[in-house]
């Protein structure tokens, strides 16, 4: 008979091994990423909250911060997606990925809430036709 709290700990280590992979990645993790797919599912866990945000008037300092630390990392990422180039349409995608990432960077820092609307819908706008596109 197996004991209740040896059970417990037998349950919690079988539920960690078939827990999702995380896809909240560093930069640092983004990098190391061998298949598009993974890149493509951790850009789109951080870049799909922020981008809901696009309509809003106002942001707070934390959402600022937030939204200049998904700009980080897109730029990151959309640099790492050119290695798996499906060719120059594709490469060009990635490319006004990072560019309008780095905007959303400087209008994070710039605290620049029509700036950030904008730069938000821009890249919404470049996933959706680079996924109707290549997807």
């Amino acid at each position: 008979m197996i004991r209740p709290a040896l059970f417990a700990v037998l349950l919690a280590c079988g539920a960690a091994a078939c827990a999702p992979p995380k896809r909240d990645l560093t930069v640092e993790q983004m990098s190391h990423l061998q298949k598009l797919d993974q890149l493509m599912d951790s850009l789109a866990t951080i870049a799909d909250p922020q981008l809901k945000k696009r309509d809003q008037k106002s942001f707070t300092d934390a959402e600022i911060a937030a939204l200049a630390d998904v700009g980080t990392r897109l730029q990151a990422g959309a640099l790492h997606v050119k290695d798996f180039s499906k060719g120059p349409q594709f490469d060009a995608l990635a490319v006004r990925l990072h560019d309008h990432a780095a905007e959303l960077v400087d209008s994070a820092t710039a605290k620049d809430p029509t700036k950030l609307r904008n730069t938000l819908g821009e890249i919404k706008a470049t996933c959706k036709e680079c996924h109707k596109k290549f997807r």
